[in-house]
C-alpha cells in the first residue's frame, strides 16, 4: 500500500501482465492469424457483435473540449474497435442499452513510420494505443491504432443490424482477444501518478 504522497501503483501485477503481453505478441496465432474472420475473405457476416470486432460506423468522435462544451472530432477512417463486453449484446435493452467503442485511426503508411516505432506498436508496448493490424485488403499498407483515450458510448442497436452502418469488418482470434484484454487492463489499471 502506498503511503501519502507516494505514487499509487497499478492494481495488477505489472511484471506478470507485461510478460503475458510479450508472450502473446510472439505467439504464432498473433503473427499469422490476428483475425478469425474478415469480411473481405467471407460472404457470410456474423449475426452478433463481439468485443474486439472492427466495425464501420460513419460517425465523428464525440469529445468535450477544454471549454467544457461538446464537440466532434472528424473521423474519416470510420473504423471502430468494440471494447464493450460481448455479454452486454445478449442482454435486454433495459439491462444494457450501451456499449463502448474506441476509434481506429490510421497513423500513416508502413513506410511513414520508422522501424523502431513500428516494432514498438507491434509489440504493444504503448499503453494508450492498441495496434490494429490491417483487417482487409482495403487498408493494407496503412498502420492503424485504436485510441483508448477516446472511448465512446454507443447504443448497441447501432451495431446489431437495426442500423446498417455498424457492419462488422473483422473479428479477432482468441489469442488477439486475450491480448486486447491484457492491454485494456494495463491501460485502465496502470499506476496512477497523482504525486509525480
Amino acid at each position: 500500500m502506498a503511503t501519502a504522497g507516494e505514487r499509487w501503483p497499478p492494481v495488477y501485477d505489472f511484471d506478470s501482465l507485461i510478460r503475458e503481453i510479450r508472450r502473446l505478441t510472439t505467439h504464432a496465432d498473433i503473427a499469422t492469424e490476428f483475425y478469425e474472420w474478415r469480411r473481405d475473405r467471407s460472404t457470410e457476416v456474423p449475426a452478433d457483435v463481439c468485443q474486439g470486432d472492427v466495425v464501420w460506423l460513419p460517425s465523428d468522435v464525440p469529445v468535450i473540449l477544454e471549454d467544457g462544451l461538446p464537440s466532434a472530432m472528424e473521423h474519416p477512417d470510420e473504423a471502430w474497435l468494440v471494447v464493450g463486453n460481448t455479454c452486454d449484446f445478449s442482454r435486454s435493452l433495459e439491462e444494457a442499452q450501451w456499449t463502448q467503442l474506441v476509434p481506429v485511426m490510421s497513423i500513416g503508411t508502413v513506410s511513414d513510420i520508422d522501424g523502431a516505432g513500428l516494432a514498438a506498436l507491434r509489440q504493444y508496448t504503448q499503453s494508450r494505443r492498441f495496434f490494429v493490424p490491417p483487417w482487409s485488403s482495403r487498408v493494407d499498407g496503412q498502420v492503424y491504432v485504436a485510441d483508448f483515450l477516446r472511448p465512446v458510448g454507443v447504443d448497441k442497436r447501432a451495431l446489431q443490424g437495426v442500423s446498417p452502418a455498424g457492419a462488422v469488418q473483422a473479428r479477432m482470434s482468441r489469442a488477439a482477444w486475450i491480448l486486447l484484454n491484457a492491454c485494456l487492463v494495463r491501460f485502465l489499471a496502470r499506476d496512477d501518478g497523482r504525486y509525480d
